[in-house]
């Protein structure tokens, strides 16, 4: 997506998932799966869209900070993306696992 204003938050995705930041594309893919990070309220629909176009052939899912877990659940309805905050913790599932 961009540049990330939380460089800690990113740290601790990376070290949560194992992988580094991708440069283009979604930011996280690891064991199929697609992760893209939302750190501001105008990120999380472009986020969506992201992952929407990812070829990714697992689930897809959005990580965002606790206080845009609510956007999130807004942005994603009907999309099969899921949701989790910053820790880990899942908010949504994703609909492929």
């Amino acid at each position: 997506m961009g540049k990330h204003t939380n460089r800690s938050a990113i740290e601790r995705i990376e070290h949560r998932l194992g992988t580094k930041e991708r440069g283009s594309g979604v930011d996280f893919v690891t064991r199929g799966r697609a992760y893209e990070y939302a750190d501001r309220s105008q990120d999380v629909q472009e986020s969506v869209g992201q992952l929407q176009r990812s070829r990714a052939p697992g689930s897809k899912t959005l990580i965002v900070p606790q206080n845009l877990v609510e956007k999130a659940i807004e942005e994603t309805k009907g999309t099969g993306i899921g949701i989790e905050n910053i820790s880990g913790t899942q908010v949504k599932k994703p609909r492929r696992v």
